[in-house]
């Protein structure tokens, strides 16, 4: 992707702002090389490097970070998979959440609904709190008569999952909602090497639950900041699409691939060679694995396959 990968424009965004030191990278067995290999193009050092067994969602990945951090470390947790176009207003965001944080508030960021959305989770704000308001309640992907009205009421911003807390502050509140989360995450801890903190083989035993589920709808320390900063979520094949280059007719190619008469499409080829004909709006990815065919509209609803894609 032009610019870099979405990864080492997470860190170059982050490392800009004032202030900030060397980052805890947390991320899989398969991607560790990928993702040091990027921090090292950028000239950045990670603090340390949180290496995942397997995947257990957000919340213990938090606490993972937070557990091998010093207690009054301020955090800005930032999924690398997000496009931010606006990185002033970003920067700004960040400063603003980083002074909340140090009262022992856990501040999560809004997006400003920019259009109906059903792929994303909402935020209903309350009255304000500091830099931002107070936490109504989350609605997890709406139906798009819920997601027009929460577009159009002002009360609501789109869910980021990005969070900003003291590790003290994130670890008290894992305690107090999920302790035995905690437990067995500091349980798979190992001592570092080389920068590296390998999470044992008891990390499978971690209930995968994300940060949203496990502590921001139940705790009383949080607030949420709204805020448009050109945000994209780019963890669906329609986002994707939609922040890449593509040809003439719309299409966005990767791989082997030939086409013939397609428009507005995504084709992705790993392995094999894949020829289309006829068709547009559509999503074919090829892997080792297997081939998915779906329409583009109906991206988000890919979850509901029982079906695994690198």
């Amino acid at each position: 992707m032009p610019g870099g990968s979405l990864f080492s424009r997470t860190l170059r965004r982050i490392s800009a702002v004032d202030g900030v030191g060397a980052p805890v990278i947390v991320t899989g067995a398969a991607f560790t090389d990928l993702a040091l290999d990027d921090a090292r193009e950028l000239g950045v050092e990670p603090d340390l490097t949180i290496v995942e067994p397997v995947g257990r969602s957000t919340a213990p990945a938090l606490a993972a970070a937070a557990l091998v951090s010093e207690p009054e470390d301020v955090l800005v947790i930032l999924p690398s998979d997000h496009l931010i176009l606006d990185r002033e207003r970003f920067e700004t965001m960040v400063r603003q959440a980083v002074d909340a944080a140090r009262s022992g508030t856990i501040v999560t960021f809004g997006i400003t609904p920019s259009r109906v959305e059903t792929g994303y989770g909402y935020i209903e704000m309350g009255k304000e709190s500091g830099p931002g308001h107070e936490i109504v309640r989350f609605h997890e992907k709406p139906d798009p008569a819920s997601a027009a009205t929460f577009t159009k009421s002002g009360a609501h911003v789109w869910n980021s999952g990005m969070f900003v807390g003291t590790a003290r502050t994130l670890l008290e509140e894992i305690e107090r909602h999920e302790p035995d989360l905690l437990v067995k995450v500091r349980s798979a801890l190992t001592e570092p090497v080389d920068r590296l903190v390998r999470l044992n083989d008891s990390f499978a035993e971690v209930p995968a639950i994300s940060f949203d589920h496990a502590v921001m709808e139940k705790t009383e320390r949080g607030i949420v900041m709204p805020g448009d900063i050109g945000w994209t979520d780019v963890g669906s094949f329609e986002a994707l699409w939609d922040v890449s280059e593509s040809d003439q007719k719309g299409n966005v190619v990767s791989g082997d691939v030939e086409l013939a008469d397609v428009s507005n499409s995504l084709i992705r080829s790993t392995t094999r060679p894949v020829a289309v004909l006829g068709v547009s709006d559509v999503v074919v990815i090829e892997t080792e694995e297997g081939v998915l065919v779906i329409a583009k509209d109906r991206a988000q609803d890919v979850k509901n396959l029982k079906l695994d894609f690198d």
